[in-house]
């Protein structure tokens, strides 16, 4: 079957970002493709509203790739970031270093699975996201990744699953 669907040349600019991209949409689908340019911690914290950290980090796409069918997921393509810090916003934690940072995104065979690192070891990761056809988000810290938390325990990993609604209004 061939079908046409409406495709936009989409841009983001302000609040600490600067994308360019292109989606194209169908009823109960999209796609986003040759997502590039940089997102700054003000969009974070627009997207994501009520964080209880800051950071001051900039993160850098190039060619990523987002699509939804239905409740079917798929995406491929990553992001860096440059060194910073990261500090709880009530004060009771501040400034903690976070290194230049590396996360890829692939499709697994239930949704999207996002893995972070540091880009000087790229093969130990930090956390692993996976976010489910089911609306679920599996979050995986690994020892790694914890010894960046003041506080957590780093000896293995810690895992939490929850239903996207929980933190998406």
């Amino acid at each position: 079957m061939l079908a046409f669907s409406p495709t936009f040349d989409v841009t983001a600019i302000g609040l600490g970002a600067d994308l360019r991209g292109r989606v194209s949409l169908l009823p109960g689908k999209y796609t986003l493709r040759a997502l590039s340019g940089t997102v700054g911690w003000p969009m974070v914290t627009q997207l994501m509203p009520g964080l209880a950290i800051g950071c001051d980090l900039t993160a850098s796409f190039d060619d990523l790739a987002v699509r939804q069918a239905g409740a079917a997921r798929d995406a491929s393509g990553g992001l860096r970031t440059g060194p910073g810090s990261c500090a709880r916003l009530d004060g009771s934690v501040s400034g903690v270093p976070v290194p230049a940072l590396i996360a890829t995104l692939n499709g697994v065979e239930d949704g999207v699975q996002g893995v972070l690192a540091a880009q000087s070891a790229p093969d130990t990761p930090f956390a692993t996201a996976t976010l489910t056809d089911q609306n679920r988000l599996i979050l995986r810290v690994h020892a790694a990744g914890a010894r960046l938390v003041p506080g957590m325990p780093a000896t293995s990993d810690s895992e939490i699953e929850l239903p996207l609604s929980a933190i998406l209004p």
